[in-house]
């Protein structure tokens, strides 16, 4: 999936790394507005994208950061920005002395930064580490956000769960403690601002269709991660579930649906036993350009689709799926919204 780029702000003050652990502003708003308050503070603010936008819907906010660089950027990008309800703070989150300094807070935030060093994200790889936090701030209400992709397992019960997605892209896992908790387990899919909550009244194995119908469908990568794949479904009658792995999730059906969670969609146009087979349909549909959407080693793909292709004069372009030793060509629909 083609990554969300960050769009910076010509009056945003960033150097190349802050910019990059940002937070998208999309994101920044959302979690603003779920987070208002009279007081927040920002632990580990970096450039200040996130403080700068609970700024704008809370009242004292308090921005923490331990590289006076990033620190210096967030004031300056509060000065330029107007914004006069900051406080900023250098040091360490998890310092009890900077704790002291915050005082009555009534909402903890941190986006911490991440530096993997296994296969697998654990929280001693996070700074702040949230846990220490949890430990160090008397405050109920926090939210952290960790990566997307660690394992619910080493979350602390009791803690909500919501997976965001970004025009289609899963970007982060924010937790929530206290009152801040609306939910259990959600998927969030932003800008729309749609959600599929966790419902523990629903049958949670999933059959898998046994061939492809008319339409095949791309899910975001939220519903996949979080777990709630059966309440979309139920929330979507006529769909199944084509294929999943650890990177995608291809449903299927025979009437055509449309769903913020629903990534691209595409019209199987044909379908063929052999490459050989696929070839010659290829020609016969006028195709210059294959998107292979089958399981391939990586190194293999652009070999493989090159190979596909040699031959073709035409002008469109035909995704080609497998399933079952079987190859299915597929025309992208375009849809709006």
């Amino acid at each position: 999936m083609t990554e969300v780029k960050k769009q910076p702000s010509e009056r945003l003050a960033f150097d190349e790394e802050g910019f990059r652990m940002s937070t998208p502003n999309e994101i920044a708003e959302y979690k603003a507005k779920r987070l208002k308050a009279d007081s927040i503070a920002d632990l580990g603010s970096g450039i200040g994208v996130q403080a700068l936008n609970f700024a704008k819907a809370s009242g004292r906010v308090v921005a923490v950061e331990n590289n006076r660089r990033r620190l210096e950027e967030c004031r300056r990008n509060a000065e330029t920005m107007g914004i006069t309800n900051m406080e900023f703070i250098e040091g360490d989150a998890t310092d009890a002395a900077v704790a002291e300094k915050l005082g009555d807070v009534e909402v903890i935030h941190s986006d911490p930064s991440r530096m993997k060093r296994g296969t697998g994200w654990i929280f001693d790889d996070l700074s702040p580490n949230p846990l220490a936090i949890s430990r160090i701030y008397r405050q109920e209400n926090k939210s952290f956000d960790v990566p997307a992709f660690m394992q619910p397992s080493l979350l602390p019960e009791g803690w909500e769960l919501e997976y965001i997605s970004l025009q289609g892209e899963l970007k982060r896992l924010s937790v929530y403690t206290g009152g801040l908790r609306k939910f259990e387990k959600s998927a969030l899919s932003l800008p729309s601002g749609n959600r599929v909550l966790y419902n523990s009244d629903i049958q949670r194995k999933v059959e898998q269709a046994q061939r492809p119908g008319k339409w095949l469908y791309d899910l975001d990568g939220s519903i996949l991660h979080s777990g709630l794949l059966p309440e979309f479904l139920d929330k979507n009658g006529g769909l199944e579930l084509l294929y999943q792995d650890r990177q995608k999730t291809i449903l299927t059906g025979e009437k055509f649906v449309t769903d913020p969670f629903i990534v691209r969609s595409y019209s199987v146009v044909d379908s063929s036993q052999s490459m050989d087979g696929v070839k010659k349909k290829l020609i016969e549909r006028r195709a210059s350009k294959v998107v292979l959407r089958y399981s391939l080693d990586p190194s293999r793909y652009y070999e493989e689709r090159r190979n596909i292709e040699r031959g073709l004069e035409g002008s469109a372009t035909v995704y080609i799926f497998r399933f079952k030793d079987r190859y299915y060509l597929a025309d992208k629909v375009e849809t709006q919204g």
